[in-house]
């Protein structure tokens, strides 16, 4: 009794002097860390990013600091491997705002940590319409009262993502395009040959 007492007199006056207790029914100011559905939430605001990209969306939800950062696709645009693909939110967002949508499926998410989500998703499109798999590790940051997305790292397979673009490359004297030959049915090299 006397302690529920102490704590209705506490909260009255810190109410009478203008600052309240701390409620556990409200955030705090500036969270450092998601919540489990916050996380679910930006995976599915990266996947839209991404895939489904719109104007709107990426002003919405792409930190004022963002960086992307990807050997597969700096290999097709002939930026330096390990470098950023894209320095700044605004290249991102110039980029984005006229790649054409393809679907990607988020297959799993495999590690959270407070502000940071990695994941593998899948995307098969393009005349080849070949799976293309990726790793994605993105970071979020709490800006203007929200979660944004500022930092993607993201690899996948380039050689597929080439082909479903309608591109080609050589392998072993093999010319392989979006239609022909069919990667699946060529012979294994032989014993010794690599």
């Amino acid at each position: 009794m006397r302690f529920s007492s102490m704590v209705l007199a506490g909260a009255a006056c810190s109410m009478a002097n203008g600052w309240a207790l701390p409620s556990i029914f409200h955030r705090q100011t500036t969270p450092t860390c998601m919540t489990a559905s916050e996380t679910e939430f930006m995976v599915e605001i990266y996947r839209k990013l991404i895939a489904e990209y719109t104007e709107e969306l990426g002003e919405k939800y792409v930190a004022k600091n963002f960086v992307d950062v990807s050997d597969s696709i700096n290999s097709f645009i002939h930026l330096p491997l390990g470098g950023p693909t894209f320095a700044n939110r605004e290249s991102f967002l110039e980029v984005q705002s006229w790649n054409q949508h393809f679907p990607v499926e988020i297959l799993s998410v495999d590690a959270v940590q407070c502000n940071t989500v990695a994941l593998q998703w899948l995307a098969a499109f393009g005349k080849a319409n070949q799976p293309s798999k990726g790793i994605t590790i993105f970071k979020t940051v709490w800006e203007d009262n929200m979660w944004k997305v500022s930092e993607i790292i993201v690899e996948f397979n380039a050689l597929t993502w080439l082909l479903n673009m309608g591109g080609s490359y050589e392998w072993e004297d093999v010319t392989y395009t979006a239609t022909s030959p069919d990667p699946a049915t060529k012979p294994l090299p032989k014993a010794g040959k690599v």
